[in-house]
């Protein structure tokens, strides 16, 4: 079986969410990982905003999501879930080009928030396989996913923790 996330198309969130890939899994516990891996949001949330950015050797995807109340603690815990049923790696088709996502390896998350998460992996695609780096952030109805490769900076995180700790 196959699990599909494709953006919401309306109002607002319609021209941000298009920029969000399309996302394929055949291990139906893994769509909220493959996800989260791929600048796409889990669950449903109501708005998001993406933004991409190259520079300091890394490339830096970061999803904002704005979920309807009570949302936010059902995405945190199906990524949870998906970090432990999928920690041996999975298959996953982003876009139409199919990636192998490597061990999925948890990492400290940053403090300051009401509830973070981070992890890196290994993605191949069509080329050498790429290290992935990627926190999931949350302050309230918010998420905020950060994916990093070859590496998420620590200013990047830290300056999206600042400004969900201020909001």
């Amino acid at each position: 079986m196959c699990v599909r996330r494709r953006s919401k198309r309306r109002g607002l969130a319609a021209a941000k969410a298009a920029d969000q890939p399309d996302v394929e899994v055949a291990r139906s516990g893994c769509a909220p990982l493959a996800q989260a891996l791929s600048g796409a949001a889990v669950g449903d949330p109501a708005e998001t905003v993406v933004r991409r950015l190259a520079g300091e050797d890394a490339t830096v995807t970061t999803l904002l999501a704005e979920y309807r109340p009570g949302q936010v603690p059902t995405a945190m815990d199906a990524i949870g879930t998906a970090l432990d049923e999928c920690a041996d790696g999975f298959t996953a088709t982003v876009d139409g080009a199919e990636r192998e996502v490597g061990e999925i390896v948890p990492e400290l998350a940053p403090e300051g928030i009401d509830q973070a998460m981070g992890w890196r992996a290994s993605v191949k695609g069509a080329r050498e396989p790429v290290p992935v780096e990627s926190v999931v952030l949350r302050v309230g109805d918010t998420l905020a996913y950060l994916s990093g490769t070859p590496t998420l900076p620590a200013s990047a995180v830290e300056a999206q923790v600042a400004k969900l700790a201020a909001s």
